[in-house]
């Protein structure tokens, strides 16, 4: 079978490459833990502070860095032109690929479950519940109807499909090849440092290396970012329509 070509990459420092991982998600969680108080006094789930900070943070900062690389790379803002890996057909192997690289996310959260809840309450427990739990179980006696409908909308709309697809595009597209110098250590490089991007539920961390690092290494191991945007998307749209999507929605 003909490997996928990889178009050239320039290089960055080690220092600008953990610098490039871990910036948007400095942005993202200082946004979060400002707009939540604000959120929480104006009737809205804090959540929605969430969604808001992914707008910015992820697609405003992420996404902005890709185009901008890309005009100065091409003068054109077409960012394929700065995502060195070029896959080939999507076959129906890759198909059953995150299929089961999505089930395999699903399984690994209900395991690592206690592990993160364990890790929330002994290094955590100092901070404000409402970051703890941002769709808290009373959500509908703390959130109008109307806020909860525009919360969910938003939610699916940024943090379901538009925010994984910018950070597959980032962080496996753009990144990942920049770590080709370490080897096959880069995949675990890069999936550790994308936990830790996660500023503003630090207590994911070790759950989040988990439940990605085996699709971080198939999207390696393919050299096709298309493995990462589905399987995130999948997974979080999964979670939205199990759990997060009928707590807002139901109440």
């Amino acid at each position: 079978m003909t490997r996928p070509a990889t178009a050239r990459t320039d290089e960055h420092s080690l220092p600008v490459l953990l610098a490039l991982h871990l910036a948007p998600g400095i942005v993202t969680a200082a946004l979060f833990y400002l707009l939540g108080p604000l959120m929480v006094r104006a009737g809205y789930p804090p959540i929605a502070a969430g969604i808001v900070a992914g707008i910015v943070g992820v697609t405003a900062l992420e996404l902005g860095f890709l185009l901008r690389q890309a005009h100065r790379a091409t003068g054109r803002r077409d960012i394929s032109a700065v995502l060195p890996l070029r896959p080939g057909p999507f076959t129906w192997r890759r198909t059953l690929l995150c299929l089961g690289l999505v089930v395999w996310g699903l399984a690994a959260s209900i395991v690592m479950a206690s592990v993160r809840d364990g890790i929330k309450e002994s290094a955590f427990a100092w901070m404000p519940g409402w970051a703890l739990a941002p769709v808290p179980p009373d959500v509908g006696e703390t959130s109008g109807a109307p806020a909860r409908f525009l919360t969910a909308v938003g939610f699916f709309l940024v943090l379901v499909l538009v925010a994984p697809l910018v950070e597959e595009l980032y962080f496996r597209g753009y990144l990942l090849p920049r770590l080709a110098r370490l080897g096959a250590w880069a995949p675990l490089v890069n999936v550790a440092l994308f936990a830790l991007y996660h500023l503003w539920k630090p207590w994911d961390f070790f759950s989040l290396v988990v439940i990605l690092a085996p699709m971080v290494y198939a999207v390696w191991r393919t050299r096709d970012v298309r493995v990462g945007i589905a399987v995130h998307i999948g997974l979080n749209g999964t979670s939205f329509l199990l759990a997060t999507g009928p707590q807002l929605l139901l109440g």
